[in-house]
């Protein structure tokens, strides 16, 4: 199991981030929250590429519409990441963000296969009736977050695909990416956290907490997710991270006193399981 520790680290961690983030966003503006989470992150990575700052600019000016496609993508993932947790559950956002990023991704990619494509509608609809049993909120809360899930997936698949460009064509490093897309979180997010002056409500263990679920959540989780691609292929790795909505059932129980009923857990099961049948032979 050893060459596996870093891929089943990172769903540990991805999981209980969005158990803490939601959380933070009852008492926590979802604006302020993202830009101190991944304002965080961002510091972090441009410290850690500051001797090859130079490099970092001259892939910015030679690349600007990319740069500029996946610092939008960015804002709109990460912001309604939060945002979407003032609607539903972590375990929704989760079980609908998977389904809906394989969705998303073979039917941008349609070759033709049909039996692929059904394959992958039958489960991606499949996550939206489990999220629709599993929600505790309202129809109307229920539905908002979901389609809020929704485009946060959309926007993410596009950060993929953007940065998968730079790195194949440009040989431009995880790190480096990482350092230069969240520019617009800050402007933005800071700009509209100023203005409401979001900071001065802000208590120290709510900034604790962001700043963990900056590491829990994202830093350490995307070396992670590099390490295991590296190791495992991406393949391999994308067939672990389906059993996330599992593992956050566990720590939704554990941590925060979620309550499921058998059947509940039955539909999250069979969707963690069908997650994996589609990660293993559909793509």
């Amino acid at each position: 199991m050893s060459k596996y520790k870093e891929i089943i680290a990172f769903c540990f961690l991805f999981s209980i981030s969005f158990v803490f983030m939601s959380h933070v966003v009852k008492t926590v503006d979802p604006v302020l929250s993202t830009l101190i989470t991944y304002g965080f992150a961002a510091l972090f990575f441009i410290l850690i590429n500051i001797k090859s700052f130079n490099e970092l600019t001259l892939i910015a000016k030679s690349n600007i519409n990319e740069i500029i496609k996946i610092n939008i993508s960015t804002l709109i993932n990460t912001f309604l990441a939060f945002y979407v947790m003032l609607y539903v559950s972590p375990i929704v956002y989760i079980i609908v963000f998977f389904s809906g990023l394989s969705f998303f991704s073979i039917l941008g990619k349609f070759d033709g296969n049909k039996l692929k494509l059904s394959l992958s509608l039958a489960v991606f609809i499949f996550s939206i009736m489990t999220s629709i049993v599993i929600a505790d909120g309202t129809i109307a809360n229920t539905t908002i977050g979901i389609i809020l899930t929704l485009v946060s997936t959309f926007f993410a698949l596009l950060y993929m695909k953007e940065t998968g460009k730079l790195h194949q064509n440009l040989g431009v490093t995880i790190s480096q990416i990482l350092a230069l897309r969240i520019f617009l979180v800050i402007v933005l997010c800071g700009s509209y956290s100023l203005c409401r002056s979001s900071f001065l409500t802000l208590e120290s263990s709510e900034l604790l907490l962001l700043m963990a679920i900056s590491i829990v959540g994202s830093i350490i989780p995307l070396f992670l997710m590099q390490g295991a691609i590296k190791k495992l292929g991406a393949a391999l790795t994308a067939q672990f991270t389906t059993f996330t909505p599992v593992i956050c059932l566990t720590f939704m129980v554990l941590v925060d006193g979620a309550s499921f009923s058998t059947f509940e857990i039955f539909a999250i099961c069979a969707m963690t399981l069908l997650l994996f049948i589609q990660a293993k032979y559909i793509h």
